[in-house]
């Protein structure tokens, strides 16, 4: 069963362990226009998740709790459709296998990656 919301900016769940980058990211998509749930855990993820119903998410691929593909494949089992960026700060041939054909930004990346790569799953309006 799909939710439905008034439109508006999308929401975005932001899944990463390190507070500093994470802080940085939720003002980067903030600013962006998006609405921005912040986790720091995958463990927090499926709650926020729930609660929240956002339009996609934004997730560490090495979480200290769990990978970042388990967490997405948790929260896609109860919304199949929406988009998954993630994040990492591996670019070994062996992770970009593992996460193909997913979108992936490799840190360090711009404010103006993020926000570009967020948009172009969204389709949301703006730049930074």
């Amino acid at each position: 069963m799909t939710e439905h919301r008034p439109a508006g900016p999308p929401r975005v769940l932001v899944v990463e362990d390190d507070q500093p980058l994470r802080e940085a990211m939720t003002r980067t998509l903030s600013r962006a226009g998006f609405l921005v749930v912040p986790v720091g855990c995958g463990a927090d993820a499926e709650e926020a998740w729930h609660e929240a119903t956002p339009d996609a998410a934004v997730i560490d691929v090495f979480l200290p709790d769990a990978g970042g593909l388990g967490v997405a494949r948790v929260l896609r089992r109860d919304r199949a459709g929406v988009p998954v960026l993630f994040v990492t700060g591996l670019s070994l041939p062996t992770v970009r296998e593992a996460l193909a054909p997913a979108p992936v930004l490799f840190k360090p990346f711009t404010r103006r990656q993020l926000v570009t790569s967020l948009q172009a799953l969204t389709r949301a309006p703006g730049a930074v």
